[in-house]
């Protein structure tokens, strides 16, 4: 029933109880186009109603044209994966190394920078499906903490980290566009 491309470990019994097929694949260079307008669209989604369009133009052209996301992919300190529910694209996720909060120095860390599920797909466990692998990826390659950014006024979001186990140590500033806004950083152990 489940197809988790590189999957290792238990699935999550959450994930038995789903009708459709669900698969997690690394996303290749491939795939920019694919990966440009699900993180467009995703992005969209989530933040246009809490933003200024210029605002959400300037970092959606910043940060998911296909030159940039070619060279995130390429960067082996960076790993996106895609969600699809049958044959089609669900959400994604980006795993990095690239940074590490001065508080988590101690540990082996790896980053969800990014975790967007398309919105007709919400409710349906694609974000926990794909927070599950991660745990399962970071757990595999040697990781010991994973941690993240998330905005401070997106409490949906919060409490479904939270529910995973992720604790609030610090905060940080976000730049979208001219705005600077504060990200809670969370943190759990793997």
């Amino acid at each position: 029933m489940f197809s988790f491309i590189n999957y290792k470990g238990q699935f999550p019994a959450f994930l038995t109880h789903m009708s459709e097929q669900l698969t997690i694949r690394k996303v290749t260079p491939a795939d920019i186009d694919a990966l440009s307008d699900v993180s467009i669209t995703t992005f969209k989604e989530t933040y246009t109603e809490h933003n200024t369009p210029e605002n959400m133009e300037l970092y959606m052209d910043e940060y998911f044209n296909p030159e940039r996301l070619k060279e995130e992919i390429e960067d082996d300190r960076n790993v996106f994966f895609f969600a699809y529910i049958d044959d089609e694209i669900a959400g994604y996720i980006k795993l990095s190394v690239n940074k590490q909060p001065a508080a988590l120095k101690k540990a082996t860390a790896i980053e969800i920078e990014r975790i967007y599920v398309l919105k007709k797909y919400h409710d349906q466990k694609i974000g926990s499906a794909l927070l599950s692998y991660s745990i399962s990826y970071s757990i595999t390659h040697g990781y010991d903490m994973l941690w993240l950014g998330v905005w401070e006024s997106n409490e949906r979001a919060i409490n479904f980290y939270k529910r995973w186990g992720f604790e609030i140590f610090g905060d940080h500033i976000f730049q979208l566009g001219t705005e600077a806004q504060t990200d809670l950083l969370m943190k759990r152990k793997c």
